[in-house]
């Protein structure tokens, strides 16, 4: 039986997601070609925001985006390619387009907020029939890009924040990842040491990139900025994870989906937030919350 081919086109897209996410901002710096830029996708094809052509546009818009050193296939059902939340989405509303964002998880995330607020006003303004919808669906840091998107897109009074938009949450560190935060403290111990070894451990750790720095506090804002509340014309929502089934098992307390706990997931470190849904996973882990039937069926049931 023979293997499955992986292609050399897909093998250098998830190096460089994963190099962008470690190192996506000094890799910008420099101009070097692993740097990803902020793509729009439907299906296998790359839109040209200023004058984007799909097969059958939509008039409602639904914008998957992944997260930290992912690429936009994670959305995929692992049996179904091409089959995601957006497409299902699309299926059952009707007169849909799902679409997939591609973008450099190691930039801060206000930078990607800033780009991806004007990327969805020149989306929108150009799109070949009127937008009557728009739904954005973020996995991890992807969440957090939609709430820095809403607030730059506010901010500098774009009209596809006044399109009520559906913005859902999957797994994202409102309050922060466990994990960054451990990477940070880490960091800095090692680099309080006096033998040269340990500080040259805490200062490859400290060469991660704005992103995952930003992940060790969810923030979504340029610094000196306060935290702002979530957009009041949108409606949003929330799914966590959690790796095993029993709610209150040690494990899920600790660690919640492996990489985020649970009360981060659903931000309850932040003030004055009016959620429309708010649903946990029992049983499902980071990365398969991008790709879960029950999640699906939530969607659907919250969406459509």
């Amino acid at each position: 039986m023979m293997a499955p081919q992986v292609s050399t086109g897909r093998i250098q897209q998830q190096v460089a997601a994963i190099a962008s996410g470690f190192l996506g901002d000094w890799l910008e710096h420099r101009g070097n070609g692993l740097a990803v830029p902020m793509s729009v996708f439907a299906g296998d094809t790359e839109l040209q925001v200023e004058k984007p052509e799909p097969e059958v546009p939509g008039r409602t818009l639904c914008l998957s985006i992944h997260g930290l050193m992912e690429l936009e296939s994670v959305w995929d059902f692992p049996s179904r390619p091409g089959y995601h939340y957006g497409s299902y989405l699309a299926e059952q509303l009707g007169d849909a387009s799902a679409l997939k964002l591609r973008f450099n998880t190691g930039r801060p995330i206000y930078r990607n907020g800033q780009e991806l607020a004007a990327l969805l006003e020149s989306l929108v303004s150009n799109w070949p029939v009127p937008v009557q919808r728009l739904i954005l669906i973020g996995h991890s840091m992807g969440g957090l890009l939609i709430r820095s998107a809403c607030h730059y897109g506010l901010v500098n009074g774009h009209s596809w924040v006044t399109r009520n938009p559906d913005c859902v949450y999957i797994g994202s560190p409102h309050d922060g990842s466990w994990l960054a935060v451990g990477a940070h403290r880490a960091a800095g111990w090692l680099n309080r040491r006096s033998r040269d070894y340990l500080r040259v451990i805490g200062e490859v750790i400290d060469l991660r990139s704005e992103g995952i720095r930003n992940l060790s506090r969810g923030d979504v804002l340029e610094p000196g900025v306060e935290p702002q509340p979530l957009l009041p014309e949108a409606r949003h929502y929330v799914i966590s994870g959690l790796l095993l089934r029993g709610q209150q098992h040690p494990v899920n307390l600790l660690f919640g989906d492996a990489l985020v706990q649970q009360a981060s997931a659903e931000g309850a470190g932040q003030s004055g937030w009016q959620l429309a849904g708010c649903a946990n996973v029992p049983g499902v882990d980071h990365i398969r919350l991008a790709h879960h039937t029950s999640v699906c069926q939530q969607l659907e049931d919250w969406l459509v």
